[in-house]
């Protein structure tokens, strides 16, 4: 696996270290799958349009996966909440991600991530429980049903083309714990580490 950086060695090693020997849930990592072909925001925000983070739509619904999820919000209508600084939360039984609930909880969140330079970008998506992750226009993960904390294997992306590109995540947490954690290593750094407010934006009101 990518090297965490020495920031979150201990917090991210421990981790790993747990899940491996205590929980047994962390699933063996497999050759990483690479995607290409993302598409960047067109056009690209204006940055005088952006604002910090990533915005987000909540709904109370008790769901098992993804896909109950979205049959939900087909005739539900969601709350904006207050916007995502970064994706960094593992809260156990407390409130789920910037909503005012701790139980029964979906989430849709979109804004846009800035690849500052073309190359190798690779990925790692923590929750609990079930997530969808495009970047681009492009599905790159899913996990999409209960389950608990649990890594992704590393997604590595290829990124021909600097700017802001649409992020999209479907999110929900049915009860007890919740988890949603996006990590990444850039071209240019040989750490994994969260991904890091700044690149994050979406357009305010």
């Amino acid at each position: 696996m990518t090297n965490v950086s020495a920031h979150g060695k201990f917090r991210f090693g421990t981790r790993l270290i747990v899940l491996l020997f205590g929980l047994a849930i962390l699933p063996v990592l497999a050759h990483a799958e690479t995607f290409t072909g993302l598409k960047p925001a067109s056009p690209q925000p204006d940055p005088a349009n952006l604002k910090p983070g990533l915005a987000v739509t909540y709904y109370g619904v008790k769901v098992d996966s993804i896909r109950e999820l979205e049959e939900n919000m087909g005739y539900m209508d969601g709350k904006p909440g207050a916007p995502i600084p970064m994706l960094n939360y593992q809260v156990g039984a407390g409130n789920v991600l910037t909503s005012n609930s701790n139980d029964m909880v979906g989430a849709i969140i979109k804004g846009f991530i800035k690849m500052e330079q073309p190359g190798r970008y690779v990925f790692m998506v923590h929750s609990n429980d079930g997530v969808w992750v495009a970047i681009g226009d492009k599905l790159i993960y899913e996990d999409p049903d209960v389950h608990a904390d649990r890594f992704s294997d590393e997604i590595v992306v290829e990124i021909s083309e600097p700017g802001w590109y649409p992020i999209h995540i479907k999110y929900f947490e049915k009860k007890n714990t919740s988890t949603l954690e996006l990590y990444w290593e850039a071209p240019g750094f040989g750490e994994m580490d969260y991904v890091p407010a700044e690149v994050f934006g979406h357009i305010g009101e």
